[in-house]
C-alpha cells in the first residue's frame, strides 16, 4: 500500500471524515436515520488471497436513530489511484469474509438477520473508472436458468474527478475539499483554506493536525516530485506556506533540471544531453499532474532550448493548465 493511501486511510480514521462521507456523498435521505454518535472502527481483518489477513481496509459500523437492537452498517473503503479491473472480485471477497465473522461472533443469535455492507470505493486517479462496479457484470454470459444463482454485489464509487469544483466547493464538506484537491491541476489553496474553516472546531484539533501533516508530507510532495516542502503540524498554516515558498520551490524546481540536465549531459559528452535532461524533467512533472501529454506538446518540450525550458519550469509551480505554462497566460 502506497504512502498516500496510507495517509488517506489514517484520514477516515476519524468518524468526522466518514460522517461527511456519508452525508455528502452517499445518496439517499435513509442517511438521517443513521446514528452517527454510534460510529466505531471495526478491528476485524479480511482473508487475503495467500490465507493471510490484510488489516488496512477502512471499516465502520454506526447503529439506526431509535432502534432498540443494533441494524449495523458497515463502511468499507478501498482507496485507489490507478482503474483495478477486478474490483468486484475484491470486494466480493472482503465483504464475504466480514459476514463470515460476523456471523461466528457472539452478537450474532439463531433466526437474526445480517447488518447491511456498504462497500465504497473512493477513487482519485486520473483515468476514467471503466471496471466493472457488480460482480455479475464480470461473469461469462449463463443459461437463464443458471443465472438467478449467480452473485450480485455491487460497489459504490466516489471519483474525485467527476466532480466539478465549483460543485465540491458548494457542498462545504470536508472530504469534498480532499477531492476538489485530488482534482485540481495546480496548487489551488482555496480548498485547504474551506478546509480549515469546515474543521476549526476544539473537538477537530486532532483531525486538523492530521489534515496538515497529509497535506505536507503527502499531498504536496506527489504534486511537486523533487521539491523540499516546509512541514507543517498547524492547518492554517498550510496556505500562508504554499504562498511563501511558491518562488523558492520554482527556483529549486529549476536547479533541479540543471542538475539533471548536467549529468544528462556529461553522460552524452555533448550540450545536448543537457537540454535532454532537462526536457525529460520537464515532460516527467506535466505528465504526473496532467496525464498523458499530446505528441505536440512532447514535440514542443523535447525541441525547445534551454532558456524556454528553465522559463516554462517556472511556471510549472503554480500553473493549473498547460496553457498557463507554455503560454503564460491564466485560462
Amino acid at each position: 500500500m502506497g504512502q498516500h493511501d496510507s495517509a488517506y486511510k489514517l484520514l477516515f480514521s476519524y468518524p468526522h471524515l466518514v460522517e461527511s462521507l456519508l452525508r455528502g456523498f452517499v445518496p439517499g435521505d435513509w442517511i438521517d436515520r443513521l446514528d452517527f454518535q454510534s460510529l466505531e472502527t471495526v478491528s476485524e481483518a479480511h482473508p487475503r488471497d495467500n490465507l493471510g489477513v490484510r488489516y488496512d481496509d477502512v471499516i465502520w459500523r454506526l447503529g439506526w436513530r431509535g432502534s432498540d437492537s443494533w441494524v449495523y452498517v458497515y463502511l468499507m473503503l478501498e482507496l485507489q489511484s490507478t482503474v483495478e479491473s477486478f474490483m468486484a472480485v475484491r470486494v466480493l471477497d472482503y465483504a464475504g469474509g466480514l459476514y463470515r465473522k460476523i456471523s461466528k461472533s457472539t452478537e450474532a443469535q439463531r433466526g437474526s438477520l445480517l447488518p447491511v455492507v456498504l462497500p465504497v470505493v473512493l477513487y482519485r486517479g486520473q483515468r476514467a473508472w471503466t471496471a466493472a462496479m457488480d460482480i455479475f457484470d464480470l461473469i461469462a454470459p449463463a443459461p437463464s436458468e443458471v443465472t438467478p444463482y449467480l452473485p450480485h454485489l455491487r460497489y459504490l464509487l466516489i471519483d474525485a474527478n467527476a466532480f466539478p469544483a465549483d460543485r465540491l466547493a458548494a457542498m462545504h464538506n470536508p472530504v469534498a475539499c480532499l477531492l476538489w484537491l485530488e482534482a485540481s491541476r495546480g496548487l489551488d489553496t482555496r480548498p485547504i483554506d474551506e478546509l480549515d474553516q469546515l474543521l476549526d472546531v476544539p473537538d477537530h484539533a486532532d483531525l486538523r493536525r492530521a489534515c496538515a501533516l497529509w497535506l505536507t508530507q503527502v499531498f504536496l510532495p506527489s504534486r511537486l516530485p523533487g521539491v523540499t516542502v516546509k512541514q507543517v503540524k498547524k492547518l492554517e498554516e498550510v496556505s500562508p506556506m504554499i504562498a511563501e515558498n511558491a518562488i523558492d520551490w520554482s527556483a529549486q524546481w529549476r536547479e533541479e533540471g540543471r542538475h539533471e540536465g548536467r549529468q544528462e549531459g556529461r553522460q552524452e559528452g555533448r550540450q545536448e544531453g543537457r537540454q535532454e535532461g532537462e526536457a525529460a524533467i520537464l515532460l516527467r512533472q506535466l505528465t504526473r499532474r496532467f496525464g498523458t501529454l499530446s505528441p505536440i506538446v512532447e514535440d514542443r518540450v523535447r525541441t525547445a532550448d534551454a532558456e524556454q525550458l528553465l522559463e516554462w519550469g517556472d511556471r510549472f509551480v503554480a500553473a493549473t493548465s498547460l496553457h498557463q505554462i507554455f503560454d503564460g497566460k491564466a485560462d
